[in-house]
């Protein structure tokens, strides 16, 4: 691995780049294609069609009455609002084709980020990695637009990790301001640029605004749609998450089975990341590292670990240490 993140990949010729966008757009098309098919589905919790609940979800989030913390999730519905408006067609048929653009980017980001550490063949298997894994991550979700949401946030974290890694501020600060809208997750983008500033590797105005530029959305949807602080976030969820600290036999089972499912869910990918850490730690990859750290204490304690799109985030530092330490090992003696 290199310290300074300046490796680039070989110039690839006209038609195998064509040939790699063609081939990303497909599997991003066939990862989404996967929870669509649910839309004719029954969601067993509702007993309701998944495509009357998501259109449910859809009609309340527009009319500003869906519950908290939902309600501040908003741009995947915009967008296939917006999209209606063009065209009038069913909004899923909009939000299929958000979702798959969607994927593809977040997708190609990590190919870019991974390409600044290994080869690019080792790019390229991690993209395709982070794909398979993106699959499973929603494979126990019912189709709906809501989680369009969780996509965009995604990118946006993606694209800021990725602008920091280029020093490309401004794109950092737009990733912030966009994905504040989507979710939660775009504020791991001011976390990654704090870390950078204090150790001395990107100005302090950048951690700022990337702060700014997250909380103009945040605070704009709560006083749009003010609820109280018990209603930000499920605050006990950690209870649920981190074994023991309810002594319920029942509620430990759960705990357990539940971190075991984020274990296998990144299996081997944990065992090859930390090596690929410890042969020579990136001094960025060591401030996306510490940002993920601090993501492991927020999503433990206010997320379902159990769904396990809220583990997505730790994709793009955990594939592409894994794919340099593959590199490494395969390598001819």
């Amino acid at each position: 691995m290199t310290g300074t993140g300046n490796r680039e990949p070989r110039t690839l010729s006209g038609p195998t780049r064509l040939a790699l966008v063609v081939g990303l757009m497909l599997f991003s098309g066939w990862s989404v294609y996967t929870r669509y098919v649910d839309l004719h589905s029954f969601d067993l919790v509702t007993n309701m069609p998944f495509r009357d609940l998501s259109m449910q979800q859809y009609n309340d989030t527009l009319a500003g009455t869906r519950a908290f913390p939902y309600q501040w999730r908003v741009l995947g519905f915009w967008v296939a609002k917006a999209g209606t408006m063009i065209a009038p067609v069913d909004p899923h048929v909009i939000d299929v084709m958000v979702k798959t653009l969607a994927l593809a980017a977040s997708t190609a980001l990590l190919f870019v980020f991974a390409a600044t550490l290994t080869s690019g063949l080792g790019a390229v298997l991690a993209a395709v990695t982070y794909l398979f894994i993106t699959a499973a991550a929603f494979s126990s979700e019912g189709y709906a637009i809501y989680f369009t949401n969780d996509y965009l946030a995604i990118l946006s974290f993606f694209g800021g990790v990725v602008a920091l890694r280029k020093r490309i501020w401004w794109m950092a600060i737009v990733a912030a301001f966009a994905g504040g809208w989507a979710k939660e997750t775009a504020m791991l983008i001011a976390f990654v640029a704090g870390f950078e500033a204090l150790r001395g590797r990107a100005p302090w105005w950048v951690a700022i605004a990337c702060g700014i530029a997250f909380a103009i959305p945040t605070l704009a949807l709560r006083t749009i749609y003010p609820a109280p602080l018990a209603e930000w976030a499920w605050w006990d969820t950690f209870k649920l998450n981190v074994p023991f600290l309810v002594w319920d036999p029942v509620v430990i089972a759960k705990s357990l089975r539940d971190n075991l499912k984020v274990l296998l869910f990144f299996n081997v990918l944990l065992f090859f990341a930390w090596r690929g850490w410890r042969r020579r730690p990136d001094p960025f990859v060591v401030s996306l590292g510490m940002t993920l750290a601090c993501y492991v204490v927020l999503a433990w304690m206010v997320v379902y670990i159990r769904e396990l799109r809220h583990m997505l985030p730790f994709a793009i530092l955990l594939i592409p240490l894994a794919v340099v330490e593959l590199e490494q090992k395969l390598a001819p003696p």
